[in-house]
């Protein structure tokens, strides 16, 4: 009786964690489709050129900044309107979409890089 009730939760979980996984490639397909209007500003090659890159973050960092844009606790405007236009399932597409994505390898620094960064 226990052995046939193991196999059950093993077999359980197996579907679970399948469904789980045909879940998790469906938000990432979606939010590849909805990045596309964050990727104009936000680079997918993870370079901060005055716009902070949003490649890799964890889930939850992400999903949390963008309620903090969306309640008015950041006040970009821009961000404030394209949090505003998101329902949570977009923001959870768009999280597991980024967090996806491997973050950059910094890159070296250069000599007029570093002079930038002084001024």
């Amino acid at each position: 009786m226990a052995i046939v009730s193991l196999v059950q939760a093993l077999a359980w979980a197996a579907v679970m964690g399948r469904a789980a996984a045909d879940d998790d490639a469906k938000l990432v397909t979606y939010g590849r489709h909805l990045a596309q209007e964050c990727t104009s500003c936000h680079r997918i090659d993870g370079i901060n050129i005055g716009i902070p890159s949003i490649i890799g973050w964890p889930h939850d960092a992400f999903v949390a900044t963008m309620k903090f844009y969306k309640d008015g606790a950041r006040t970009n405007p821009v961000m404030v309107s394209v949090a505003g236009s998101l329902n949570d399932q977009q923001v959870k597409a768009l999280a597991t979409y980024f967090g996806s994505l491997p973050k950059p390898s910094p890159r070296p620094s250069t000599p007029s890089a570093d002079k930038k960064a002084k001024k």
